[in-house]
C-alpha cells in the first residue's frame, strides 16, 4: 500500500476522526481528506509527528517496510488497539525476517577511523523484511542499528530513537542523513558538501544552526559510518 491508503486504514484501525489528525498542528479536516485520496502531502516536518500518532515509524507510514513483527502493542497511549500480532523470542525464524540487534559503537583513539560495533545483549532487535533491502539494494549484513541522543534532530528524530544505518553507503549524496563520527562522538545529521570541501552538518530542529566544516577539518575528524535508511521508538510520547 502506499500513503494515502496505509494513512487511512491506519485512522480507522485507531478510531480516529480526520478531525483528530488535523488537530494536532491545528489545520483544517480537509488537509487530511486530500492526503488520504492522494492530493499532496504533510510537510516532511510534519511526517515525524504524524507518524507517532499513528504508531507508525515514517518508513511504514511511507509504505517503504513492513511493521515489524516484535511490537507487542504499537498504540501505547493511543486510542484503539493494535492488530500487529506479537511473537515469541523462542518462535523458529521466518525466511523473510531479518532481525537486527542494536549495536553499541566504539572508535579507535584519536583520530583512527576503525570502529567496533558491540552488540547489546538485552535489547530486543528490529525485525525487518527481507524484501525491504532487496527493494532498496541493501545488504542486511551491512547494517548496523544505534541509538541516538539529544534534541537536534526534532521531530524526525527523539532522543533514544534507534536508527538503521547502511554502513555501505559513504559516499555522501547532498540532503541525505548519515550517522557520522566527529571526534570521538557519534553524530546524526542531513550532509552537504560543498564544491571546495566544506561539509555541512544540519538538523531539523530550526533552534540547532547548521554547522560549517572546514575541509582539512573535516578530512581529520569526520568519517561517515553510514547512510540512515530508518529509524524507531517510541521518542516524543
Amino acid at each position: 500500500m502506499k500513503f494515502p491508503e496505509i494513512l487511512r486504514a491506519r485512522r480507522k484501525e485507531l478510531g480516529l476522526t480526520q478531525q483528530d489528525i488535523a488537530d494536532i498542528w491545528g489545520i483544517k479536516s480537509v488537509n487530511v481528506s486530500d492526503w488520504e485520496r492522494g492530493k499532496g502531502m504533510p510537510e516532511t516536518a510534519r511526517l515525524g509527528a504524524l507518524a507517532k500518532r499513528l504508531g507508525m515509524t515514517i518508513s511504514e507510514l511511507m509504505g517503504e517496510a513492513t511493521p515489524r513483527l516484535d511490537v507487542k502493542d504499537r498504540t501505547d497511549g493511543l486510542h484503539g488497539a493494535s492488530k500487529v500480532n506479537a511473537i515469541h523470542p523462542d518462535d523458529p525464524m521466518d525466511d523473510d525476517v531479518v532481525y537486527v540487534p542494536e549495536s553499541r559503537i566504539e572508535f579507535a583513539a584519536g583520530n583512527g577511523r576503525n570502529a567496533v560495533y558491540e552488540l547489546i545483549e538485552d535489547q530486543e532487535p528490529a525485525s525487518y523484511r527481507l524484501s525491504w533491502f532487496q527493494k532498496y539494494g541493501i545488504n542486511p549484513e551491512r547494517v548496523r542499528r544505534f541509538r541516538v541522543s539529544g534534541e537536534s534532530m526534532e521531530p524526525m528524530l527523539f532522543d533514544r530513537d534507534t536508527i538503521l544505518v547502511n554502513t555501505d553507503e559513504v559516499n555522501i549524496i547532498d540532503g541525505k542523513m548519515y550517522a557520522i563520527r566527529y571526534g570521538d562522538e557519534l553524530r546524526v545529521k542531513y550532509l552537504f558538501r560543498k564544491l571546495d570541501g566544506t561539509l555541512t552538518l544540519r538538523s531539523v530542529n530550526p533552534l540547532f544552526k547548521d554547522e560549517e566544516v572546514p575541509p582539512q577539518l573535516a578530512n581529520d575528524h569526520i568519517s561517515i559510518i553510514g547512510r540512515v535508511r530508518d529509524r524507531s521508538g517510541t521518542g516524543g510520547l
